[in-house]
Formats: structure tokens, sequence, C-alpha cells
């Protein structure tokens, strides 16, 4: 298995995911939810990113 074919699983408060997904420090595509209760929360985390990205005009 090469270095970028592992996960880490970790935990992270919720706020901070926010914070770094605003400022583009993690994406989606470098996510992945391992519970329907983490996904469904992600999901929700990123489509609000989308629409605070719209209200600032931030989106590129």
């Amino acid at each position: 298995m090469s270095s970028s074919d592992r996960y880490l699983k970790v935990q992270i408060h919720q706020q901070t995911l926010v914070s770094l997904i605003a400022r583009r420090q993690l994406t989606a595509e470098q996510l992945r939810g391992l519970t329907p209760t983490a996904r469904r929360a992600l999901r929700q985390i990123l489509l609000d990113s989308l629409r605070e990205e719209e209200a600032t005009g931030l989106r590129h």
C-alpha cells in the first residue's frame, strides 16, 4: 500500500471542520463519512459552505 492510499480515522470538532473547509484547507474529495449520521452531517456542512460562498461572493 502506498502512502497516498492510507486513510486515518480521526475525530474533529464540527466547527473546526467548518473552518477548514471555509479556508479551503480541506475539500469534499478529501473527506468521507463512515456512518450514515456522519455522512448526513458532512453533507450538510458542505452544502452550508457552498451557500456561504455564494452569499459572500467568494466562489471562484
